[in-house]
């Protein structure tokens, strides 16, 4: 009897214990692929605002551009026609520097049919050559174009326009700090900063040829260029695992919007998190219960082993 009793007793624990495995490997499980399609979800969502502020961005510095085209093309063109209709303005210094306070420029310059700066605002002008962007359409009768040159440490916007049918062209230079300031969003550096993933994930944009972070959750990252391998983020679209600096593993995902890239990193210890919450708990539970288990059994035995030295 005592044996059958003890035989029963080891069955009932190790049922017991394959019952606790099983269920925290399943539990486990479940709610581990759960965490990651909420991350990988949440990484959607981060991805997706990022890439509608960027198309928004992009479409709005289009319209802005072309408004600021027009206008310059404008005042360029008038400039040109008060010059053709009376050449006398051209050799007269004064008339000139009031043509170019009247627009707003930083210099008026006067060109022959070579190209050669013939009179100009600026007496260091003189003697220099038109842009040569420009060159090609000295002898057009009719020009008109504006270049953009907002990358250099001065910026400028540079627009010139046919003169006198073809007998040169007036280029007029303006200071572009306005129009950078309206054309460059002042939060570019704050779009990601309040889009973390979790407790150590990150949201960033990078710039695709250079590499360099010009937003990020982690401020500290901005204008250092990633450690990321080019090769890893050459597709439109894509995921890879990477080691960081204290040798965690981290998932990374991305997508390109244009000139840039969009990145999100989410270490896998914050995704499996709570996965291994709910499993920790589990195994300490069961502990638990199979421990009171094991002493149910073991007092069940003791009585029936008391009962039958009675006998």
């Amino acid at each position: 009897m005592v044996k059958r009793f003890w035989k029963l007793y080891r069955s009932v624990i190790l049922c017991v214990a394959i019952c606790i495995a099983v269920l925290a490997c399943s539990a486990g499980y479940t709610v581990g692929v759960v965490g990651m399609n909420n991350v990988i979800a949440q990484i959607d969502v981060n991805i997706g605002s990022i890439e509608a502020y960027l198309e928004k961005n992009q479409n709005a510095t289009e319209l802005l551009t072309e408004e600021f085209k027009e206008d310059y093309s404008a005042k360029t063109r008038t400039i040109a026609m008060l010059l053709s209709q009376d050449s006398s303005f051209i050799t007269d210094d004064r008339t000139l520097e009031e043509l170019r306070v009247t627009v707003n420029a930083d210099m008026i310059s006067i060109s022959d049919h070579e190209g050669s700066v013939i009179a100009s605002t600026d007496p260091s002008g003189a003697g220099n050559s038109i842009r040569e962007e420009f060159r090609s359409h000295l002898t057009d009768d009719v020009y008109t174009d504006v270049l953009f040159l907002l990358d250099s440490d001065t910026p400028t916007i540079v627009a010139a326009s046919s003169l006198d049918g073809g007998n040169g062209l007036v280029q007029i230079t303006f200071s572009a700090d306005s129009v950078v300031s309206l054309l460059q969003d002042a939060d570019w550096a704050n779009i990601a900063s309040d889009m973390p993933l979790y407790s150590s994930g990150t949201t960033a944009i990078l710039e695709t040829d250079t590499l360099k972070y010009i937003s990020c959750t982690n401020t500290d990252l901005i204008g250092k260029t990633t450690d990321y391998d080019k090769e890893q983020l050459q597709r439109n679209k894509g995921k890879f695992d990477v080691k960081d600096a204290d040798g965690k593993t981290e998932m990374v995902h991305y997508q390109t919007s244009g000139d840039y890239i969009i990145l999100a990193t989410v270490p896998y210890s914050d995704i499996y998190h709570m996965r291994n919450v709910v499993v920790g708990w589990i195994v300490v539970g069961g502990a638990v219960i199979l421990a009171v288990t094991c002493l149910a059994l073991r007092m069940q035995l003791l009585r029936q082993d008391t009962k039958n030295k009675k006998k």
